[in-house]
């Protein structure tokens, strides 16, 4: 099972749907990506027979549904950078530097 979800990961990462916290290097769900874009891809990976899929070949179905439980058990930011406040500070900063583009 552990081959098949890493299959998942990687594919939500590519489309970049799953990112990776470029400072604790934990994964989260992007929410504001469109999700669609990966299920897109693991279809035609499988209806391709491409190789990286093909534990996945007779059971297409069973990707979409590892994709869906992995993408819905993802948090929606790092969880370390949620627990030390990061991204509300970095919220509150780029919306500064939104208003004081604004305001020129």
């Amino acid at each position: 099972m552990e081959k098949k979800q890493s299959i998942a990961i990687e594919i939500a990462l590519q489309t970049q749907v799953l990112k990776t916290c470029p400072i604790h290097r934990k994964i989260y769900f992007d929410d504001d990506a469109d999700a669609a874009s990966a299920f897109a891809l693991a279809i035609e990976l499988v209806r391709k027979h491409k190789p990286y899929v093909e534990e996945f070949h007779d059971n297409e179905h069973e990707l979409m549904d590892l994709l869906s439980d992995t993408l819905s058990a993802t948090p929606l930011c790092c969880p370390e950078c949620q627990s030390l406040g990061v991204l509300g500070s970095l919220r509150e900063r780029s919306g500064f530097v939104e208003s004081a583009l604004e305001s020129r």
